[in-house]
């Protein structure tokens, strides 16, 4: 009896020697498959907690310009007032002339940490200089940090290669100046152009008023 266990002891062990390699191999892949799911069980948790705090940006919407109200500031408290030229582009020209539409936003960015800023009118002007469109009919305020943006459709051709922005803002006291700029995109195909252009602070507006006198 004694002899017929350890014959049988004898043949386990034999039976493990022979075959510890495909048994490491079993091993193996069981303590990879163990770990393989465990990481792609916590990428998808990780891909449905970025989905659940993800919040895509909304169509553009017109601004209401009553959430920008002044509180009837008057034009004379405005120490600092000054006039920016904003080049913009409703179309440009490429393969021999042929115009490629352009969609254009007008952003104005108040980068001061500390002081509001006020815009007194907003107008868009087509490539002859003519007046298109006026933005504003009233006075509004940007918070510090705080931006506004305008857009003009790509189907809008109304201002031409040579369309502009002319953008009056004031302050009650010395801040730094907002970023004024435009930002223009076309598609074509499957080719896609975008690029922007800054404002040009062309004369504060008393400068402007003297000089007419």
């Amino acid at each position: 009896m004694i002899g017929q266990q350890k014959k049988e002891h004898s043949d386990w062990s034999l039976w493990l020697w022979e075959n510890w390699i495909g048994l490491f191999l079993v091993l193996f892949l069981l303590i990879a498959v163990i770990v393989g799911g465990a990481v792609f069980l916590d990428y998808r948790l990780a891909k449905i907690e970025d989905r659940l705090q993800y919040v895509p940006p909304r169509s553009y919407q017109p601004p209401e310009l009553t959430e920008y109200q002044a509180e009837n500031i008057s034009l004379d408290k405005l120490s600092t007032r000054q006039l920016v030229y904003v080049p913009s582009y409703s179309h440009i020209y490429y393969h021999g002339g042929a115009p490629l539409l352009l969609e254009t936003t007008l952003s104005i960015r108040n980068i001061d940490q500390s002081h509001s800023i006020y815009l007194n009118s907003i107008e868009y002007f087509n490539t002859q200089g003519k007046l298109v469109k006026k933005y504003l009919d009233q006075t509004i305020k940007l918070a510090p940090f705080q931006t506004i943006e305008f857009l003009v459709e790509d189907r809008d051709s109304s201002g031409g290669s040579g369309a502009n922005f002319l953008v009056e803002w004031g302050a009650e006291i010395e801040v730094d100046k907002p970023l004024i700029e435009t930002v223009m995109v076309g598609v074509s195909g499957s080719q896609a152009i975008s690029f922007s252009r800054s404002g040009v602070g062309i004369s504060s507006v008393k400068q402007k008023s003297e000089n007419a006198n």
